[in-house]
């Protein structure tokens, strides 16, 4: 019974829970309005700014799937979740310093700097994101 109503309380809430909308995050993120926002992601090459927002818009994306990933592969197994969480905890950490560093060996500290490191943080977190969909829990 608790198991039932567990699952449908889990149910209810992603049915409920509002779309992810990468161009409101980021309008929260940065303080300026979603309109902005949405402008500058519809024309990526028009200045070093919309390629910025642009990489960020993807490293989201991608964040979001790989939340998706550890939310359907856990289930509701709080000790797989956990186990996931830590994990990825810990990737994060190395893909951000090491994409931080290829960042700076390649580009210096440019204006091209912060599109490089979420470029480079969307690839990985992509791979993680195949990792853990194939992978067992854990």
């Amino acid at each position: 019974m608790k198991r039932s109503l567990l699952l449908l309380a889990l149910a209810s809430t992603t049915a409920l829970a509002s779309p992810f909308d990468p161009a409101d995050e980021l309008a929260q993120r940065s303080g300026l309005p979603a309109s902005e926002v949405r402008a500058m992601l519809s024309n990526c090459d028009a200045a070093q700014a919309n390629m910025n927002f642009c990489a960020w818009r993807d490293q989201l994306v991608a964040e979001h799937a790989l939340q998706s990933a550890v939310d359907a592969k856990a289930g509701v197994s709080t000790s797989c979740r956990s186990a996931l969480a830590k994990r990825i905890d810990v990737w994060k950490h190395k893909r951000d310093a090491g994409c931080r560093r290829s960042a700076e060996t390649e580009w210096g500290g440019g204006s091209m700097l912060p599109a490089a490191v979420a470029m480079c943080a969307t690839k990985a977190t992509q791979r993680m994101t195949n990792t853990i969909r194939s992978a067992a829990c854990g």
